[in-house]
Protein backbone atom coordinates (compact mmCIF):
# COMPACT_ATOMS: atom_id res chain seq x y z
CA UNK A 1 0.00 0.00 0.00
CA UNK A 2 1.42 3.35 -1.02
CA UNK A 3 1.81 6.11 1.52
CA UNK A 4 -0.24 9.27 0.87
CA UNK A 5 1.20 12.04 -1.24
CA UNK A 6 2.00 15.21 0.65
CA UNK A 7 3.65 18.32 -0.71
CA UNK A 8 6.46 20.74 -0.12
CA UNK A 9 7.27 24.19 -1.41
CA UNK A 10 10.47 24.14 -3.39
CA UNK A 11 12.08 26.30 -6.03
CA UNK A 12 10.91 25.24 -9.46
CA UNK A 13 14.45 24.65 -10.71
CA UNK A 14 15.21 22.28 -7.85
CA UNK A 15 12.07 20.27 -8.55
CA UNK A 16 13.03 20.00 -12.19
CA UNK A 17 16.51 18.77 -11.26
CA UNK A 18 15.08 16.22 -8.84
CA UNK A 19 12.75 14.90 -11.52
CA UNK A 20 15.58 14.77 -14.03
CA UNK A 21 17.46 12.42 -11.72
CA UNK A 22 14.77 9.80 -12.40
CA UNK A 23 15.65 9.62 -16.07
CA UNK A 24 18.27 7.18 -17.29
CA UNK A 25 20.43 8.42 -20.14
CA UNK A 26 22.49 6.18 -22.36
CA UNK A 27 26.22 6.96 -22.49
CA UNK A 28 27.14 9.20 -25.38
CA UNK A 29 30.16 7.04 -26.25
CA UNK A 30 29.64 3.39 -27.08
CA UNK A 31 32.97 2.65 -28.78
CA UNK A 32 36.53 2.51 -27.50
CA UNK A 33 37.95 5.52 -25.64
CA UNK A 34 40.48 7.61 -27.60
CA UNK A 35 44.16 6.86 -27.05
CA UNK A 36 46.61 9.61 -26.08
CA UNK A 37 49.72 7.56 -26.83
CA UNK A 38 52.24 9.42 -28.94
CA UNK A 39 50.85 12.88 -28.16
CA UNK A 40 53.27 15.57 -27.03
CA UNK A 41 51.32 16.52 -23.92
CA UNK A 42 49.28 13.98 -22.03
CA UNK A 43 46.26 14.75 -19.87
CA UNK A 44 47.19 15.18 -16.23
CA UNK A 45 44.13 15.27 -13.97
CA UNK A 46 44.19 17.32 -10.78
CA UNK A 47 41.93 17.58 -7.77
CA UNK A 48 39.74 20.63 -7.25
CA UNK A 49 40.27 22.59 -4.06
CA UNK A 50 36.60 22.07 -3.15
CA UNK A 51 33.80 19.97 -4.66
CA UNK A 52 31.50 21.82 -7.06
CA UNK A 53 28.45 19.72 -6.27
CA UNK A 54 28.38 17.62 -3.14
CA UNK A 55 24.82 16.41 -2.42
CA UNK A 56 25.61 15.56 1.19
CA UNK A 57 26.65 19.18 1.87
CA UNK A 58 23.18 20.46 0.90
CA UNK A 59 21.18 17.88 2.84
CA UNK A 60 18.91 19.61 5.33
CA UNK A 61 20.07 23.05 4.21
CA UNK A 62 18.08 25.84 2.62
CA UNK A 63 19.71 27.54 -0.33
CA UNK A 64 17.14 30.33 -0.21
CA UNK A 65 15.25 32.08 2.58
CA UNK A 66 12.17 30.49 4.06
CA UNK A 67 9.09 32.66 3.55
CA UNK A 68 6.20 32.45 6.00
CA UNK A 69 2.63 33.63 5.42
CA UNK A 70 0.28 34.10 8.38
CA UNK A 71 -3.37 35.09 8.00
CA UNK A 72 -5.68 36.87 10.44
CA UNK A 73 -6.78 33.52 11.93
CA UNK A 74 -3.21 32.72 12.97
CA UNK A 75 -2.79 29.97 10.36
CA UNK A 76 0.73 29.73 8.96
CA UNK A 77 2.18 28.51 5.69
CA UNK A 78 5.95 28.06 5.45
CA UNK A 79 7.49 27.94 1.98
CA UNK A 80 10.89 26.26 1.95
CA UNK A 81 12.16 28.20 -1.03
CA UNK A 82 10.68 31.41 -2.39
CA UNK A 83 12.24 33.89 -4.74
CA UNK A 84 11.19 37.47 -4.01
CA UNK A 85 11.89 40.58 -6.07
CA UNK A 86 11.00 43.96 -4.60
CA UNK A 87 10.88 47.50 -5.94
CA UNK A 88 9.85 50.87 -4.54
CA UNK A 89 8.97 54.22 -6.06
CA UNK A 90 9.04 57.58 -4.29
CA UNK A 91 6.03 59.86 -4.48
CA UNK A 92 7.32 63.09 -6.04
CA UNK A 93 5.31 66.04 -7.34
CA UNK A 94 6.93 67.81 -10.31
CA UNK A 95 5.98 71.34 -11.41
CA UNK A 96 6.96 72.94 -14.70
CA UNK A 97 8.15 76.55 -14.47
CA UNK A 98 7.98 79.02 -17.37
CA UNK A 99 11.42 79.92 -18.67
CA UNK A 100 13.16 77.08 -16.85
CA UNK A 101 14.51 73.81 -18.14
CA UNK A 102 13.37 70.77 -16.27
CA UNK A 103 10.91 70.81 -13.38
CA UNK A 104 10.74 71.77 -9.72
CA UNK A 105 10.48 68.63 -7.63
CA UNK A 106 8.64 68.34 -4.35
CA UNK A 107 9.46 65.22 -2.41
CA UNK A 108 6.33 63.84 -0.79
CA UNK A 109 7.06 60.41 0.72
CA UNK A 110 8.07 56.85 0.00
CA UNK A 111 5.60 54.64 -1.86
CA UNK A 112 4.70 51.05 -1.07
CA UNK A 113 7.07 48.23 -1.85
CA UNK A 114 5.98 46.14 -4.82
CA UNK A 115 6.74 42.44 -4.44
CA UNK A 116 6.92 39.70 -7.05
CA UNK A 117 7.10 36.29 -5.41
CA UNK A 118 7.68 32.99 -7.20
CA UNK A 119 7.21 29.70 -5.38
CA UNK A 120 6.96 26.12 -6.57
CA UNK A 121 4.83 23.36 -5.07
CA UNK A 122 6.14 19.81 -5.41
CA UNK A 123 4.46 16.49 -4.61
CA UNK A 124 6.29 14.42 -1.99
CA UNK A 125 5.97 10.83 -0.79
CA UNK A 126 8.11 9.48 2.08
CA UNK A 127 10.37 12.53 1.90
CA UNK A 128 11.13 12.15 -1.80
CA UNK A 129 9.75 14.21 -4.68
CA UNK A 130 7.45 12.06 -6.81
CA UNK A 131 6.15 12.47 -10.32
CA UNK A 132 2.58 13.46 -9.38
CA UNK A 133 0.68 16.71 -9.47
CA UNK A 134 0.74 18.56 -6.07
CA UNK A 135 -2.97 19.44 -5.97
CA UNK A 136 -3.19 19.56 -2.15
CA UNK A 137 -0.30 21.99 -1.83
CA UNK A 138 -1.75 24.26 -4.48
CA UNK A 139 -5.13 24.31 -2.71
CA UNK A 140 -3.49 25.28 0.58
CA UNK A 141 -1.50 28.09 -1.04
CA UNK A 142 -4.60 29.32 -2.87
CA UNK A 143 -6.49 29.61 0.44
CA UNK A 144 -3.92 32.16 1.61
CA UNK A 145 -3.83 34.02 -1.71
CA UNK A 146 -7.65 34.29 -1.83
CA UNK A 147 -7.75 35.91 1.61
CA UNK A 148 -9.14 39.44 1.34
CA UNK A 149 -7.11 40.70 4.30
CA UNK A 150 -3.46 41.59 4.73
CA UNK A 151 -1.05 38.69 5.29
CA UNK A 152 1.74 38.82 7.83
CA UNK A 153 5.01 37.76 6.22
CA UNK A 154 8.45 36.87 7.48
CA UNK A 155 11.77 36.06 5.85
CA UNK A 156 15.34 37.14 6.42
CA UNK A 157 15.25 38.91 3.06
CA UNK A 158 12.07 40.90 3.80
CA UNK A 159 13.33 41.80 7.27
CA UNK A 160 16.14 43.81 5.63
CA UNK A 161 13.48 46.10 4.14
CA UNK A 162 11.21 46.10 7.24
CA UNK A 163 8.39 44.40 5.35
CA UNK A 164 6.20 42.37 7.69
CA UNK A 165 2.77 42.67 6.08
CA UNK A 166 1.57 42.45 2.49
CA UNK A 167 -1.63 42.61 0.48
CA UNK A 168 -1.89 40.20 -2.46
CA UNK A 169 -2.89 42.04 -5.62
CA UNK A 170 -2.91 39.10 -8.02
CA UNK A 171 -1.41 35.72 -8.73
CA UNK A 172 -0.94 33.65 -11.85
CA UNK A 173 -0.59 29.92 -12.44
CA UNK A 174 0.32 28.26 -15.73
CA UNK A 175 -0.20 24.51 -15.85
CA UNK A 176 2.80 22.43 -16.80
CA UNK A 177 1.60 18.90 -17.54
CA UNK A 178 5.11 17.61 -18.13
CA UNK A 179 6.33 18.20 -14.59
CA UNK A 180 5.82 17.23 -10.97
CA UNK A 181 5.57 20.72 -9.58
CA UNK A 182 3.43 23.80 -9.99
CA UNK A 183 5.02 27.23 -9.99
CA UNK A 184 2.96 30.20 -8.79
CA UNK A 185 3.73 33.89 -9.39
CA UNK A 186 2.37 36.32 -6.81
CA UNK A 187 2.12 40.09 -7.09
CA UNK A 188 1.74 41.98 -3.81
CA UNK A 189 2.33 45.35 -2.12
CA UNK A 190 3.64 46.08 1.35
CA UNK A 191 1.17 47.16 4.00
CA UNK A 192 1.81 49.26 7.10
CA UNK A 193 -0.32 50.11 10.09
CA UNK A 194 -1.44 53.71 10.28
CA UNK A 195 -2.94 55.85 13.01
CA UNK A 196 -5.23 58.48 11.51
CA UNK A 197 -6.30 61.34 13.76
CA UNK A 198 -9.12 63.72 12.99
CA UNK A 199 -9.02 67.41 13.92
CA UNK A 200 -12.75 67.86 13.28
CA UNK A 201 -14.83 67.63 16.42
Amino acid sequence: MLSPVSFMFIAAGAATQAKGALYRFKPSRTGQSPSWDGRENGISPRDLTSPITDKSFWEGRYALCELTFENSKGERLVMNDAIVAISRSKNIVTTQMVGMNGTVKEYINDGDYSLNIVVGVAAVRDGAIVDEYPADGLRELRAFLDDNEALSVHSEFLDVFDINSIVVKSFSVSQDTASNYQSVSISAVSDEEYNIYSTDY
